[in-house]
């Protein structure tokens, strides 16, 4: 964690003065309505989120000294049930939906607003919150926790939040997935990076996760590069799965500084000569990465691409000189598919060299579909006879559904935009569709048939129109 800079917290007082010296505190010293508390967080609550979104955007590492100036009765108890939410998720958990570690961070926000004047208002917003981080923490560690309350009503209160039915993985998987989608929205994540081996096997699932997110999205990561940098520097970590792993999220998605490109340049040169069976885990967590990624803003071949030594007579050189020929003439250009198909054959099937292929494809064809206007229909004419010659390549199950379901999403925005049944294109589509989704048993008949299907407006919707 990083301390949180001097213009933070300068901000933060002027928010804390406004709330200080505002005309509705006052009222509600005076009166202790719940009705002039609502207009507080009304009033000042969107302020405060504007500066911790500005904070993890762009100092993700110092949202968590953020959130702890936020610890402070001069803001009334305002924000502290987001905050609270933040560090139940931010929480990184296993297969079993438990915490890997502790979180003392969410500890610190609850105890607080357990001891502050204005829990009987805080404790109407965060029961939902206080119940999935305590189904996610170990028993001792929430026993240890109501231990040290001395209150007993505000025991009470925690006590209940303990549900019993969250014991079951199944409830806990489902509520932990619905609390979450709550927050979908919501920029909150930090990380710390590991000093030693032990930080890392501790904390490397969490740093891997962290940064696939901010790859994800249209972030400045700037203010990372002296921690990565000082990362990839650690020689005891080269070999271990967490470091691997992480290297190649910051290979494939980051747009790293000359130097720090120079060292994972190196990092990956030395596993390669020095790590058996490295290629066999190198597409291993390759698929990890790649698999339902195509919203990432970089390309992943082409940026990974750099950081190898193409000149290393390999499996990796092999697969990325590939790809490179793929994305230099196109994949429609007979060469590259005579390249694909030769590389495809060379491996089993369900090699994991031959599902990166395939994944790789998926997602190029899922951006170029994505990238095409509704108006550029025959090209998407085209493109399927593309289709068709790769999934005639692959012979695989999955990959035809991975292009059935991009098909269709197109479709779907077509249907939408050409809305007169008879008109030309609208008549146009619909003939290529039929043809081409039973030709590829995408669908059978009667399903092609209910796609372009109108439905049939009921006597109540006729009768309000």
């Amino acid at each position: 964690m990083e301390a949180l800079h001097k213009k933070y917290k300068d901000r933060i007082e002027e928010l804390k003065k406004m709330v200080v010296e505002s005309e509705l505190l006052e009222t509600y010293l005076d009166t202790e309505e719940e009705e002039v508390y609502k207009q507080m967080q009304e009033a000042f609550e969107p302020a405060i989120n504007d500066l911790h979104v500005e904070v993890a955007n762009a100092d993700p590492m110092q949202l968590e000294d953020f959130e702890n100036h936020m610890l402070d009765e001069g803001f009334e108890g305002l924000f502290l049930p987001r905050i609270l939410g933040y560090s139940v998720l931010r929480g990184d958990i296993d297969n079993n939906y438990k915490y890997k570690n502790s979180q003392e961070h969410f500890k610190n926000i609850l105890l607080f607003i357990c001891n502050s004047m204005n829990f009987d208002y805080v404790k109407l917003r965060i029961g939902q919150t206080v119940q999935i981080g305590f189904s996610l923490s170990t028993n001792i560690w929430v026993t240890d926790l109501l231990d040290g309350i001395q209150n007993k009503n505000i025991k009470r209160f925690l006590q209940t939040q303990r549900s019993v039915d969250f014991r079951d993985l199944d409830k806990r998987v489902i509520a932990y997935e619905a609390y979450k989608k709550q927050f979908v929205n919501y920029n909150y994540l930090s990380t710390n990076f590991p000093g030693d081996v032990y930080e890392l096997k501790r904390m490397g699932s969490h740093l891997q996760k962290f940064l696939l997110y901010r790859a994800g999205e249209d972030f400045d990561n700037d203010t990372l590069t002296p921690y990565i940098h000082t990362f990839l520097k650690q020689e005891d970590f080269i070999f271990h799965p967490e470091f691997i792993r992480i290297c190649m999220v910051l290979g494939m998605y980051f747009d790293l500084k000359k130097d720090t490109a120079k060292l994972l340049f190196s990092i990956f040169d030395k596993l390669r000569k020095g790590k058996e069976d490295f290629e066999n885990e190198f597409f291993k967590y390759y698929l990890e990465f790649i698999d339902d990624k195509a919203h990432f803003k970089r390309d992943v071949v082409s940026n990974f691409a750099h950081i190898l030594d193409m000149k290393k007579a390999d499996e990796l050189s092999k697969f990325f000189e590939l790809m490179q020929e793929v994305y230099e003439k196109g994949y429609v250009h007979e060469d590259a598919i005579n390249a694909i198909r030769n590389y495809y054959n060379q491996h089993m099937g369900l090699s994991d060299q031959n599902r990166c292929l395939r994944h790789a494809l998926n997602n190029r064809f899922s951006k170029v579909l994505s990238d095409l206007s509704e108006a550029e229909y025959a090209e998407y004419f085209e493109l399927n006879k593309i289709f068709g010659l790769y999934m005639d390549i692959f012979a695989n199950e999955k990959f035809n559904q991975a292009i059935k379901y991009i098909s269709m999403d197109y479709l779907k925005r077509l249907l939408k935009y050409y809305t007169d049944k008879r008109g030309k294109d609208y008549q146009d589509i619909k003939k290529f569709v039929t043809a081409a989704f039973l030709e590829y048993k995408f669908y059978n008949d009667k399903e092609i048939s209910n796609i372009f299907k109108t439905r049939r407006r009921s006597r109540k919707e006729t009768t309000e129109k």
